[in-house]
């Protein structure tokens, strides 16, 4: 089961390697730069905060601490919005 889902209103477009995602329930959308768009699918494709961090080292120039601490940190912004969900497997 993958760390995160999106949330129940939230549609993702991941067109041109840009992400957006849409608040359907809210009518506003998020758009994502390059790097977020990476670390929202890695987070929603891999089980564990470590797989998506070996993930991301593959695809962005930063170390392993950095690329936790980023993804972390657009986590906690996205799931605020209601935009993901942590699964079981992140609890």
């Amino acid at each position: 089961m993958p760390l995160l889902q999106l949330g129940d209103d939230a549609i993702l477009d991941t067109t041109d390697g840009v992400g957006v995602i849409m608040d359907s329930r809210a009518g506003v959308y998020f758009e994502l730069n390059p790097v977020a768009t990476l670390m929202v699918q890695a987070a929603m494709s891999c089980e564990t905060v470590e797989d998506a961090v070996r993930e991301l080292e593959q695809r962005i120039d930063a170390s392993a601490e950095t690329l936790r601490a980023g993804l972390g940190k657009l986590v906690d912004q996205l799931a605020e919005h209601r935009l993901l969900a942590r699964t079981d497997a992140a609890k």
